[in-house]
């Protein structure tokens, strides 16, 4: 029997054909092979996420938060009062930083240290704290205004150094309740390891690396407080250091001097203002404890009048007292 001979239109035309079937036959075991790996990675990411939540890991967002003695002696109680949460991501949108950052944490968790800049290099802890400042201070963005107006006008605005730093530490102590001591979380209960930057007062900070803020004899009210005296008494050890790294005294008391910010400088650089140019000579070298926190001016509105002019001079209060007083970070 004769073969039919192929017009060249026609073997033109079956090639074409048989490609295209090849192609799609490709592009289809393609598209189920990405959609395949997508699913897979889904599972494996709410696996993960399913793993963090379980074991109380959280490093999806950064707490600020204010950890207050108030009522550690008469209560045995630190509180704590959160300022804000956000994503980390968005707290710190360079990625290089936040990879330290998380890092860190990671290095703090594994060492059980829960002051985290203690783990990153000394240029590195200048960026986040850079960036912290910023966030805190944007809390209180109104009454820098109206604090600065202070030295001008009568105002009923005072002002506080705070000062605060990074951690990652996880509760596990028990202590949380709903409502009432009766209503128990139950066994098990744990608190986030998360990152938080963590602000207390200078005076409080001070009082406890003196030794003149202690545990109460009856004890801590629970674990959970027990685990907040100890971050406590972790930063007075770390401002204690600073203090006498900055002004070369071992009195907590001392004044920072001119150096506002209280960090000090690996090398001594020239100002353009003298009172940089004048700042004493800092050690050559960095240890992982300094410049691990950093101070910060928060102005708030008192409930009672203060006229510099007249209540304050006379109780022999000067300028320095009650006008803004702006921080510098020294690079």
């Amino acid at each position: 029997r004769a073969r039919r001979k192929t017009g060249p239109a026609e073997f033109v035309l079956n090639r074409v054909l048989s490609r295209s079937t090849l192609a799609f036959v490709l592009g289809g075991l393609l598209v189920s092979l990405l959609r395949k790996a997508h699913e897979a990675w889904q599972r494996l990411r709410r696996a993960r996420a399913e793993c963090l939540w379980r074991r109380h890991v959280d490093f999806s967002v950064i707490q600020a938060c204010v950890l207050s003695t108030e009522h550690l002696q008469s209560l045995g109680r630190v509180e704590k009062r959160t300022l804000f949460v956000k994503p980390i991501a968005e707290m710190f949108r360079n990625e290089y930083i936040l990879a330290r950052v998380l890092q860190a944490a990671e290095r703090a968790t594994e060492a059980k240290d829960p002051m985290l800049l203690k783990f990153m290099s000394a240029e590195d802890k200048w960026h986040v704290l850079n960036t912290c400042t910023n966030h805190i201070s944007s809390l209180f963005a109104p009454y820098h205004v109206f604090f600065n107006e202070a030295r001008r006008t009568k105002s009923y605005y005072k002002s506080v150094w705070y000062c605060f730093t990074l951690t990652c530490a996880q509760t596990e102590a028990e202590g949380r309740w709903f409502i009432t001591p009766l209503k128990p979380v139950g066994t098990g209960d744990c608190g986030s390891l998360r990152i938080r930057i963590v602000l207390v007062n200078e005076q409080e900070l001070r009082e406890i690396a003196a030794g003149e803020l202690e545990e109460p004899e009856s004890g801590i009210f629970n674990g959970r407080h027990e685990s907040r005296w100890q971050i406590c008494q972790r930063f007075s050890d770390l401002f204690g250091r600073q203090l006498r790294q900055v002004t070369g005294s071992g009195n907590h008391h001392q004044d920072w001097g001119r150096n506002l910010c209280g960090r000090f400088n690996k090398n001594k650089k020239l100002g353009s203002n003298n009172r940089i140019t004048d700042m004493a000579a800092v050690p050559p070298d960095y240890e992982p404890e300094d410049n691990a926190l950093l101070r910060i001016h928060i102005p708030f509105p008192s409930s009672s009048f203060r006229d510099r002019s007249a209540e304050d001079l006379k109780a022999g209060c000067g300028e320095e007292e009650t006008v803004c007083k702006d921080v510098v970070l020294f690079e």
